[in-house]
Protein backbone atom coordinates (compact mmCIF):
# COMPACT_ATOMS: atom_id res chain seq x y z
CA UNK A 1 0.00 0.00 0.00
CA UNK A 2 1.34 3.46 -0.95
CA UNK A 3 1.88 5.83 1.97
CA UNK A 4 0.79 9.47 1.78
CA UNK A 5 3.66 11.89 2.27
CA UNK A 6 3.65 14.56 4.99
CA UNK A 7 2.97 17.34 2.49
CA UNK A 8 0.15 15.31 0.98
CA UNK A 9 -1.49 14.87 4.39
CA UNK A 10 -1.20 18.61 5.03
CA UNK A 11 -2.87 19.46 1.70
CA UNK A 12 -5.62 16.91 2.35
CA UNK A 13 -6.25 18.43 5.78
CA UNK A 14 -6.61 21.91 4.30
CA UNK A 15 -9.11 20.61 1.76
CA UNK A 16 -11.24 19.03 4.51
CA UNK A 17 -11.23 22.26 6.53
CA UNK A 18 -12.25 24.26 3.46
CA UNK A 19 -15.22 21.97 2.87
CA UNK A 20 -16.36 21.93 6.51
CA UNK A 21 -16.04 25.60 7.48
CA UNK A 22 -19.10 27.65 6.37
CA UNK A 23 -18.65 30.81 4.34
CA UNK A 24 -18.44 34.12 6.16
CA UNK A 25 -20.58 36.04 3.68
CA UNK A 26 -23.93 37.45 4.75
CA UNK A 27 -26.63 35.43 2.97
CA UNK A 28 -28.96 38.41 2.66
CA UNK A 29 -26.28 40.82 1.50
CA UNK A 30 -24.26 39.06 -1.17
CA UNK A 31 -22.64 41.54 -3.51
CA UNK A 32 -23.89 41.52 -7.10
CA UNK A 33 -21.58 39.25 -9.07
CA UNK A 34 -21.05 41.71 -11.89
CA UNK A 35 -20.33 44.69 -9.66
CA UNK A 36 -16.61 44.07 -10.16
CA UNK A 37 -16.93 44.13 -13.94
CA UNK A 38 -17.27 47.06 -16.31
CA UNK A 39 -20.82 48.40 -16.16
CA UNK A 40 -22.25 50.17 -19.22
CA UNK A 41 -23.07 53.90 -18.86
CA UNK A 42 -26.36 54.58 -17.12
CA UNK A 43 -29.15 55.49 -19.53
CA UNK A 44 -30.57 58.77 -18.25
CA UNK A 45 -33.64 58.50 -20.48
CA UNK A 46 -34.98 55.69 -18.28
CA UNK A 47 -35.37 57.97 -15.28
CA UNK A 48 -35.27 61.51 -16.59
CA UNK A 49 -38.31 61.82 -18.83
CA UNK A 50 -39.52 65.23 -17.64
CA UNK A 51 -38.44 67.47 -20.54
CA UNK A 52 -39.00 70.63 -18.51
CA UNK A 53 -35.77 69.66 -16.72
CA UNK A 54 -33.76 69.51 -19.96
CA UNK A 55 -31.73 72.62 -19.21
CA UNK A 56 -30.41 71.08 -16.00
CA UNK A 57 -28.85 68.12 -17.78
CA UNK A 58 -25.75 70.15 -18.61
CA UNK A 59 -24.62 69.93 -14.97
CA UNK A 60 -24.70 66.14 -14.77
CA UNK A 61 -21.26 65.62 -16.31
CA UNK A 62 -19.40 68.56 -14.79
CA UNK A 63 -16.96 68.01 -11.90
CA UNK A 64 -18.56 68.41 -8.49
CA UNK A 65 -17.18 70.96 -6.01
CA UNK A 66 -15.99 69.53 -2.69
CA UNK A 67 -18.00 69.99 -0.57
CA UNK A 68 -21.13 70.50 -2.65
CA UNK A 69 -22.88 73.73 -1.67
CA UNK A 70 -26.39 73.33 -0.22
CA UNK A 71 -26.40 69.60 -1.04
CA UNK A 72 -29.66 67.65 -0.94
CA UNK A 73 -30.36 63.98 -1.67
CA UNK A 74 -33.68 62.66 -2.96
CA UNK A 75 -34.25 58.92 -3.44
CA UNK A 76 -37.11 57.56 -5.55
CA UNK A 77 -37.60 53.94 -4.53
CA UNK A 78 -39.83 52.92 -7.42
CA UNK A 79 -37.38 54.21 -10.03
CA UNK A 80 -34.32 53.04 -8.06
CA UNK A 81 -32.78 56.49 -8.48
CA UNK A 82 -30.80 58.79 -6.19
CA UNK A 83 -30.92 62.47 -7.20
CA UNK A 84 -28.20 64.79 -5.92
CA UNK A 85 -28.99 68.52 -5.84
CA UNK A 86 -27.02 71.65 -5.14
CA UNK A 87 -29.76 74.01 -4.02
CA UNK A 88 -32.34 73.67 -6.80
CA UNK A 89 -29.85 72.47 -9.40
CA UNK A 90 -29.76 68.78 -10.26
CA UNK A 91 -26.12 67.67 -10.23
CA UNK A 92 -26.19 63.88 -10.47
CA UNK A 93 -28.51 60.94 -11.08
CA UNK A 94 -27.29 57.63 -9.63
CA UNK A 95 -28.94 54.21 -10.14
CA UNK A 96 -29.51 52.31 -6.89
CA UNK A 97 -30.83 49.04 -5.53
CA UNK A 98 -32.73 48.42 -2.31
CA UNK A 99 -33.87 45.48 -0.18
CA UNK A 100 -36.23 42.50 -0.58
CA UNK A 101 -39.36 44.60 0.13
CA UNK A 102 -38.37 47.80 -1.71
CA UNK A 103 -41.57 49.82 -2.14
CA UNK A 104 -43.24 49.64 1.27
CA UNK A 105 -42.26 51.96 4.11
CA UNK A 106 -40.07 50.57 6.88
CA UNK A 107 -41.96 49.61 10.04
CA UNK A 108 -39.62 47.59 12.23
CA UNK A 109 -36.29 45.84 12.48
CA UNK A 110 -35.70 43.04 9.98
CA UNK A 111 -38.57 43.84 7.57
CA UNK A 112 -36.19 44.41 4.62
CA UNK A 113 -37.76 47.76 3.76
CA UNK A 114 -36.26 51.17 3.05
CA UNK A 115 -37.73 53.96 5.22
CA UNK A 116 -39.59 56.90 3.70
CA UNK A 117 -39.61 60.47 4.92
CA UNK A 118 -37.21 63.27 5.75
CA UNK A 119 -33.82 62.40 7.19
CA UNK A 120 -30.24 63.67 7.15
CA UNK A 121 -26.78 62.17 6.76
CA UNK A 122 -25.87 61.38 10.37
CA UNK A 123 -22.41 59.83 9.91
CA UNK A 124 -19.83 58.85 7.30
CA UNK A 125 -17.95 55.54 7.30
CA UNK A 126 -14.94 55.42 4.94
CA UNK A 127 -14.21 51.79 5.88
CA UNK A 128 -17.63 50.21 5.44
CA UNK A 129 -17.98 46.52 4.63
CA UNK A 130 -19.62 47.82 1.47
CA UNK A 131 -16.81 50.18 0.42
CA UNK A 132 -18.03 53.51 1.85
CA UNK A 133 -21.26 54.44 3.62
CA UNK A 134 -23.38 57.45 4.52
CA UNK A 135 -25.59 56.76 7.53
CA UNK A 136 -29.20 57.97 7.39
CA UNK A 137 -30.95 59.35 10.48
CA UNK A 138 -33.62 56.66 10.68
CA UNK A 139 -35.64 56.36 12.87
CA UNK A 140 -36.96 59.91 12.62
CA UNK A 141 -39.12 61.71 15.19
CA UNK A 142 -42.22 60.50 13.33
CA UNK A 143 -40.97 56.92 13.30
CA UNK A 144 -40.21 57.12 17.01
CA UNK A 145 -43.71 58.40 17.83
CA UNK A 146 -45.25 55.63 15.75
CA UNK A 147 -43.02 53.05 17.44
CA UNK A 148 -43.99 54.31 20.87
CA UNK A 149 -47.71 54.12 20.07
CA UNK A 150 -47.30 50.62 18.62
CA UNK A 151 -45.33 49.38 21.61
CA UNK A 152 -42.17 48.78 19.58
CA UNK A 153 -40.02 51.06 21.74
CA UNK A 154 -40.05 52.35 25.30
CA UNK A 155 -40.57 55.93 26.36
CA UNK A 156 -36.85 56.17 27.20
CA UNK A 157 -35.94 54.96 23.70
CA UNK A 158 -38.39 57.43 22.19
CA UNK A 159 -36.79 60.30 24.13
CA UNK A 160 -33.30 59.17 23.11
CA UNK A 161 -34.28 59.16 19.41
CA UNK A 162 -35.92 62.58 19.60
CA UNK A 163 -32.95 64.06 21.46
CA UNK A 164 -30.49 62.73 18.88
CA UNK A 165 -32.53 64.09 15.97
CA UNK A 166 -32.92 67.49 17.63
CA UNK A 167 -29.14 67.71 18.07
CA UNK A 168 -28.34 66.54 14.53
CA UNK A 169 -26.83 63.28 15.77
CA UNK A 170 -27.20 59.61 14.87
CA UNK A 171 -30.34 58.21 16.55
CA UNK A 172 -30.26 54.85 18.35
CA UNK A 173 -30.08 52.21 15.62
CA UNK A 174 -30.63 49.05 17.64
CA UNK A 175 -34.23 49.24 18.81
CA UNK A 176 -37.17 47.23 17.47
CA UNK A 177 -37.71 50.02 14.92
CA UNK A 178 -34.47 48.99 13.23
CA UNK A 179 -31.71 51.25 11.99
CA UNK A 180 -28.26 51.35 10.41
CA UNK A 181 -29.88 52.28 7.10
CA UNK A 182 -27.11 53.59 4.87
CA UNK A 183 -26.29 54.75 1.38
CA UNK A 184 -23.34 52.51 0.54
CA UNK A 185 -21.38 50.81 -2.23
CA UNK A 186 -21.18 47.18 -3.20
CA UNK A 187 -22.70 47.44 -6.66
CA UNK A 188 -26.08 47.24 -8.33
CA UNK A 189 -27.86 44.47 -10.18
CA UNK A 190 -30.80 43.46 -8.01
CA UNK A 191 -32.37 44.45 -4.66
CA UNK A 192 -29.79 42.70 -2.48
CA UNK A 193 -29.57 44.83 0.69
CA UNK A 194 -31.61 44.57 3.91
CA UNK A 195 -33.16 47.97 3.27
CA UNK A 196 -30.10 50.11 2.62
CA UNK A 197 -29.53 52.03 -0.62
CA UNK A 198 -26.76 50.41 -2.68
CA UNK A 199 -24.77 52.25 -5.35
CA UNK A 200 -21.88 51.40 -7.61
CA UNK A 201 -18.58 51.95 -5.81
CA UNK A 202 -17.50 54.75 -8.12
CA UNK A 203 -20.80 56.56 -7.55
CA UNK A 204 -20.76 56.29 -3.76
CA UNK A 205 -17.12 57.41 -3.79
CA UNK A 206 -18.08 60.61 -5.61
CA UNK A 207 -21.07 61.15 -3.32
CA UNK A 208 -18.95 60.50 -0.23
CA UNK A 209 -16.47 63.22 -1.23
CA UNK A 210 -19.01 66.00 -1.74
CA UNK A 211 -21.68 65.32 0.89
CA UNK A 212 -21.29 66.37 4.52
CA UNK A 213 -22.87 65.17 7.76
CA UNK A 214 -26.19 67.01 8.10
CA UNK A 215 -27.08 66.87 4.39
CA UNK A 216 -30.87 66.50 4.00
CA UNK A 217 -32.09 63.16 2.63
CA UNK A 218 -35.65 62.70 1.39
CA UNK A 219 -36.85 59.19 0.49
CA UNK A 220 -40.12 58.71 -1.40
CA UNK A 221 -41.85 55.59 -2.65
CA UNK A 222 -42.41 57.06 -6.12
CA UNK A 223 -45.80 55.36 -6.29
CA UNK A 224 -48.79 57.14 -7.80
CA UNK A 225 -51.22 59.07 -5.65
CA UNK A 226 -53.62 56.14 -5.98
CA UNK A 227 -50.98 53.76 -4.68
CA UNK A 228 -49.81 56.01 -1.87
CA UNK A 229 -51.55 59.28 -1.15
CA UNK A 230 -48.93 60.80 1.16
CA UNK A 231 -46.33 61.15 -1.59
CA UNK A 232 -48.14 63.99 -3.33
CA UNK A 233 -47.50 66.62 -0.66
CA UNK A 234 -43.92 65.41 -0.21
CA UNK A 235 -43.19 65.66 -3.92
CA UNK A 236 -44.49 69.22 -3.99
CA UNK A 237 -42.06 70.26 -1.27
CA UNK A 238 -39.18 68.33 -2.82
CA UNK A 239 -39.63 70.31 -6.01
CA UNK A 240 -38.85 73.53 -4.11
CA UNK A 241 -42.09 75.20 -5.11
CA UNK A 242 -41.92 74.32 -8.81
CA UNK A 243 -44.84 71.99 -9.32
CA UNK A 244 -43.78 71.05 -12.86
CA UNK A 245 -40.58 69.49 -11.45
CA UNK A 246 -41.84 66.15 -10.28
CA UNK A 247 -39.59 63.31 -9.19
CA UNK A 248 -42.28 60.66 -9.59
Amino acid sequence: MNKISGSGCFALGLLVLFLLIPGCGDKERKLPHYSLKTIPPFDLSRSYSNFEWENDLKYLYQPLPKPLKDAKIVINKKKRILYLFSGETLMRIYPVNLGPDPLRDKIKQGDGRTPEGRFFVCNKNPKSKYYKALGISYPSREDALRGLKQGLITKAQYQAIVSAIDHGQKPPWFTRLGGAVCIHGGGIGWDWTRGCIALRNEDVNELFQVVSVGTPVVIISGLSEKGKSKDNSMLTSISYGRRHRSLD
